[in-house]
């Protein structure tokens, strides 16, 4: 019997000892932060190629974020809620027309980051992957431009599944983490489509308030109405700055 207690107690020990260790380990962070966004692929490009359905025409835009990091033993899983504007000016051809387009991105991320720890250092690097829910909105403007009326008109509301990867460095000053990383985000991975949501009069204007991301299946050569001609990929280099506090 003595012997049967001393088993039962061994046990409960290290059964207790294993739960403290893994609730030690156990961290949570969250905070906020600012970033810079560069578009890739298709999502750049000028707004002559916007205007002729081949890219998007976007430049570097600014990112707003807020992260939260659970922290669990060897491996760290985030969650980033993020809005980041993108924008382009210029002329629809050479010395004809302007246009002006805007796009936001709301974006929901979550994914895996693996930390190298460095004994004794307040620096650790890791590695990161993501999946991720984008919803886009925005308009664009139109003046002078051939075959489109003057005006400003809404982007139909869209959302694409994205996925990402990347890499960063935490730095450790008391209380406050910095978190300086970069990732490279396909906005539009999944879900790509060619689609008018805000039917005009206007055929060639129809393609532009839509994302239409996807092949227009009527492509005909020198329409006017049809000339999306191959899917286009979204997609932008993210590089962010983020203070997260510890709970």
């Amino acid at each position: 019997m003595k012997k049967n207690s001393i088993s039962f107690f061994t046990t409960a020990f290290f059964i207790l000892f294993f739960a403290y260790q893994t609730n030690a380990q156990v961290t949570l962070q969250l905070g906020a932060g600012l970033g810079y966004s560069t578009p890739t692929g298709d999502y750049g490009g000028n707004t002559t190629e916007f205007y002729n359905g081949t890219k998007y025409g976007m430049e570097s835009g600014f990112n707003y974020h807020a992260k939260g990091r659970v922290g669990l033993l060897f491996l760290n899983i985030f969650g980033e809620i993020g809005y980041t504007t993108f924008s382009g000016e210029g002329e629809a051809t050479p010395g004809q027309g302007n246009i002006n387009i805007s796009n936001n991105v709301f974006s929901m991320k979550v994914g895996p980051e693996f930390p190298i720890n460095i004994p004794l250092s307040p620096i650790t690097p890791y590695l990161m992957g993501f999946v991720a829910v984008n919803t886009f909105s925005g308009d664009v403007e139109f003046q002078g431009v051939t075959g489109v009326p003057s005006g400003t008109y809404d982007l139909a509301s869209a959302t694409r599944v994205g996925i990402g990867g990347g890499g960063g460095v935490t730095f450790s000053m008391g209380p406050i983490k910095l978190d300086l990383n970069i990732q490279y985000h396909l906005i539009n991975f999944t879900g790509n489509e060619y689609k008018i949501e805000n039917a005009t009069s206007h055929d060639r204007l129809d393609n532009y308030t839509s994302l239409n991301d996807g092949k227009d299946p009527a492509y005909l050569s020198g329409s006017d109405a049809h000339f999306i001609k191959e899917d286009r990929g979204i997609g932008a280099m993210e590089f962010k700055l983020t203070a997260l506090f510890g709970l």
